[in-house]
């Protein structure tokens, strides 16, 4: 008899505010947030990951420290980025050199989909076409 297929383990660094947009837009995955650069390794450790998602701010510095940590560890599940909060000042160029490091397929900015049904659905089908079979 065959198993079934095993539910795609999302990690996600995302602010208590986006964490049920990621709810939404992933509801068949299995979600685990994190909060903190250690809480991610320890997660990385503690068991499979499928994708990984990190929100970025760009006038912080701990997203991009939580994005090195997951860059290193040289694993072979995706990495998106996602931007929820409109940036206080222009985006620096380290947006532009992020997109081209990871690849535009790998950045959504949330600020440009409406937070509904619809929208999720997109949202779904780009996160899910990242997954692996």
């Amino acid at each position: 008899m065959t198993p079934p297929p095993a539910v795609p383990r999302v990690l996600a660094t995302v602010s208590p505010d986006i964490q049920r947009r990621v709810r939404a837009i992933l509801p068949e995955c299995e979600l685990r947030f994190v909060a903190s650069g250690t809480q991610l390794v320890r997660a990385l450790d503690e068991a499979r990951c499928d994708m990984v998602i990190v929100e970025m701010h760009f006038d912080e510095s701990t997203a991009m420290a939580a994005l090195r940590l997951v860059l290193l560890r040289e694993e072979s599940f995706p990495i998106v980025c996602v931007r929820s909060v409109p940036p206080a000042r222009p985006a620096p160029p380290a947006l532009g050199a992020l997109r081209m490091a990871l690849g535009a397929a790998n950045f959504i900015d949330l600020l440009q989909y409406p937070d509904d049904e619809a929208a999720n659905a997109r949202l779904r089908a780009v996160l899910e076409g990242l997954l692996p079979d």
